[in-house]
């Protein structure tokens, strides 16, 4: 049995410790002993970005702003997706050396586009009125959650509803999580957003799925 390395280590945006872990050829996100990401996983966060990507395909300057980074899967595929010149992918990290790590140890450097920017404020935090009339939002909330602040949640207090604000009308908010969540659902439909899911492998042959959610801002908000 090949060992696992311990690589590098740094302290998230929540004063967690982050661990790189090298295993096989393979490189490991850790907190705490539970997994945050690898770099050989990533598949849904793919085929996530790809969905949200599709309407703004016809865009000039489409605006994606992603709540943690990871691995860097979801930034490869929307440079794929969005070819432009003009779009801009937006990071919050989790950790301000986790750009490096990702850079130096991967084969293909997801962040080498000079349309990706770094803004070093933390993704638990409400987005600010600087990032108004962004196209999506793209977020894995296990990683998240993984990482969070003690009494965090994403539908906590008003971050969830400030995202909505923050997006244009027709905006989209694109989600990745382990399982179903129903009350998650319920609460992005009374915050406003239209809500679709399904599920994908975690790899293309894996038979274990995440739930992958397109919550589309502009429906009908019921008073109260």
């Amino acid at each position: 049995m090949k060992p696992r390395n311990f690589i590098e280590q740094s302290q998230s945006c929540s004063q967690l410790t982050l661990d790189l872990i090298e295993h096989d050829g393979r490189y490991f996100l850790e907190c705490s002993g539970s997994q945050i990401d690898a770099s050989h996983l990533g598949y849904p966060n793919r085929k996530l970005v790809e969905l949200v990507a599709k309407p703004f395909r016809p865009a000039r300057q489409p605006r994606i702003v992603f709540l943690g980074l990871g691995f860097g899967h979801s930034i490869a595929a929307a440079r794929e997706a969005l070819p432009q010149q003009k779009a801009s992918f937006v990071i919050l990290p989790e950790s301000s050396k986790l750009p490096d790590w990702i850079s130096k140890l991967l084969p293909s450097d997801p962040l080498d586009d000079e349309r990706v920017y770094f803004d070093h404020r933390s993704p638990f935090e409400p987005l600010s009125e600087e990032f108004s009339g962004i196209q999506a939002v793209v977020a894995d909330l296990d990683h998240l959650n993984t990482l969070a602040p003690k009494d965090w949640s994403f539908t906590s207090g008003n971050f969830l509803a400030i995202l909505n604000e923050r997006l244009k009308h027709g905006g989209l908010l694109g989600l990745v999580m382990n399982r179903p969540d129903p009350a998650l659902e319920k609460e992005l439909r009374k915050t406003g957003f239209e809500v679709v899911s399904d599920l994908v492998p975690l790899s293309e042959k894996s038979k274990k799925n995440r739930t992958l959610y397109l919550a589309r801002k502009g429906s009908y908000q019921r008073r109260h």
